[in-house]
């Protein structure tokens, strides 16, 4: 069984016999993106607080000292505030987020980015989320921790707890786009090193511009049923694009069903297509390795 690292989920709130078999898959790390409302089974009629975000990131760093003697593998943290719920009292976490990132089992910042669809029904104004994330990016910058930067998706009513508004307006690349040059926009101001910066969810909508406008990571998030992807797509893109800038992660979360296995499909798929062993490893193991400084 092929080793890698998940390089963003949000797994702490599954159970442990779950956690079991991911290690069985051959997970040997992993960082959980903490700070996200929606991934637990809650359903919220107000925005949470500060309060109940300092909840969501101390229990995953909780889970995180314990990993590698509970489940045989290291966890680290991303501890941020998420812009798909909107959160009342955010700036009281942005000055608590310095001493955060000074904890060892918090590689990184995030996952944090514009997003015109909240959960919920709480709708968070575009300027708020801006500021909110351009905050953020100064302190992973001066930190000189990563940043990982959630892309928004379409979504309908239907995908979401709660109703949405329903995106129809533009083609699912233009909104993709739109949305990640504000994001760029904004993280440049903050002066973050694009060596710093992941930017995740990527899909065929925005691959390209990411690989040739940006020098920025490439996380593709291959366990989502929000934005489905085969293994033999990322197989042609490693191909197209080279392993030297793409990761690979599940962003599995516990209200929706999961496939265990589809890293380990996309490994398979890769070494069935001929990619070079050394290539597999780079993109579902080194990169992430290096980044988050996991130590594997």
């Amino acid at each position: 069984m092929d080793r890698y690292i998940d390089s963003h989920n949000h797994m702490h709130a599954l159970s442990w016999d779950q956690w079991e078999l991911f290690a069985m898959t051959g997970m040997a790390g992993a960082i959980l993106s903490c700070g996200n409302p929606h991934v637990y089974r809650e359903i919220w009629e107000t925005p949470p607080t500060a309060e109940d975000i300092f909840r969501f990131w101390d229990s995953p760093i909780r889970m995180a000292r314990v990993a590698e003697e509970k489940h045989f593998m290291r966890l680290r943290c991303a501890v941020g505030v998420s812009s798909m719920t909107r959160v009342e009292g955010w700036e009281e976490l942005i000055e608590k987020l310095p001493e955060y990132l000074d904890d060892p089992h918090v590689a990184a910042v995030g996952e944090a980015g514009l997003d015109p669809s909240q959960y919920f029904q709480l709708s968070w104004p575009l300027e708020d989320q801006a500021r909110c994330l351009e905050a953020q990016a100064r302190i992973a910058a001066g930190k000189g921790k990563p940043l990982i930067l959630h892309t928004p998706t379409p979504k309908k009513s239907r995908d979401f707890l709660g109703k949405v508004a329903v995106q129809e307006e533009i083609s699912p690349e233009e909104f993709r786009l739109h949305y990640l040059r504000r994001d760029l926009e904004i993280i440049d101001r903050a002066g973050l090193d694009p060596g710093l910066l992941v930017i995740d969810h990527v899909d065929g909508t925005i691959i390209d511009f990411v690989h040739r406008q940006t020098r920025a990571w490439c996380a593709i998030s291959i366990g989502s049923a929000l934005r489905p992807i085969h293994p033999d797509q990322v197989t042609k893109w490693v191909k197209e694009y080279g392993p030297g800038r793409i990761m690979l992660n599940s962003d599995h979360l516990g209200y929706r069903s999961i496939d265990f296995y589809s890293v380990p499909k996309t490994l398979r798929a890769m070494r069935r297509a001929g990619i070079p062993d050394a290539d597999i490893r780079r993109v579902s193991f080194d990169n992430a390795n290096g980044l988050f400084r996991l130590g594997l």
